[in-house]
């Protein structure tokens, strides 16, 4: 991988490993990579934290919370700088213009934020190209126009930062296996959606992070268990996105990635 060093493996090595059937244990800094400058990129699945902790400077209609899968991950791995460039609604087109929202100022475009001596970058990316509430209807012209934008904004990322090791993530599991709730239909274009962005990071030399592979943490399941938020969340979390405990385990899934 270009652009990190690892040391003291041995606790990630494990997680790595158990990600297969559990969810990940927690990571210390001493276990992580080396990581001088990490950019996170994408839409509200990268944006997205508990909506009492807005990062402040940041545009309100972008979300960009202080508790959001790509801060936790910056202190999990003690980076040595972070910047945080995603925005809720984000497309691919937001990767190199500016997003605008009903408050001032806009989100400038997130590539801005990318450098040559940029070592890490995440992407969490794809869905609102297609319409986010049509994922589980999504069909084959919407996946093909997936990998095309998606494919072309890794192909960005690498222009401009060459050296960083890139990791595209999917979204987590919204419903259980065979049934939904709330109103809701089942998996199944979702785990297409998986499949597409998996297809793209191997076609396009990036890490892929799949957080979709975990169950039983779905919208459907009970306070305390669940990791997606349902449409009338029971925490300061924002409907239809990770609340706290989501937003670990997406950070832990990238971490044990990074070691793959």
């Amino acid at each position: 991988m270009p652009g990190i060093v690892l040391r003291h493996t041995a606790g990630l090595a494990a997680l790595a490993a158990g990600l297969a059937l559990t969810a990940a244990a927690s990571a210390t800094p001493g276990d992580t990579p080396a990581i001088h400058r990490y950019v996170a990129l994408g839409d509200s699945g990268a944006s997205v934290g508990s909506r009492d902790l807005l990062q402040p400077g940041s545009p309100a209609y972008c979300l960009r919370a202080q508790d959001n899968y790509p801060s936790v991950l910056a202190r999990m791995l003690s980076v040595g700088e972070f910047i945080d460039a995603s925005c809720s609604g984000a497309k691919t087109t937001h990767m190199t213009e500016p997003q605008y929202g009903r408050d001032a100022g806009p989100n400038p475009a997130q590539f801005d934020s990318l450098t040559p001596g940029t070592d890490l970058v995440t992407l969490t990316l794809g869905a609102n190209d297609v319409g986010v509430f049509n994922v589980n209807v999504i069909n084959a012209a919407q996946l093909d126009t997936v990998r095309r934008n998606v494919g072309a904004a890794l192909d960005g990322i690498r222009a401009r930062a060459p050296h960083a090791t890139i990791v595209l993530t999917t979204y987590l599991r919204y419903f259980p296996e065979g049934g939904g709730c709330y109103g809701f239909t089942d998996q199944g274009g979702q785990q297409r959606l998986t499949d597409a962005l998996r297809e793209t990071a191997r076609a396009h030399a990036a890490l892929f992070a799949d957080n979709f592979r975990i169950t039983g943490h779905d919208m459907c399941r009970p306070a305390g268990v669940h990791w997606v938020n349902g449409p009338t969340p029971d925490t300061a979390s924002v409907p239809l996105h990770a609340n706290v405990a989501g937003q670990e385990y997406l950070a832990e899934v990238i971490a044990a990635t990074l070691l793959r």
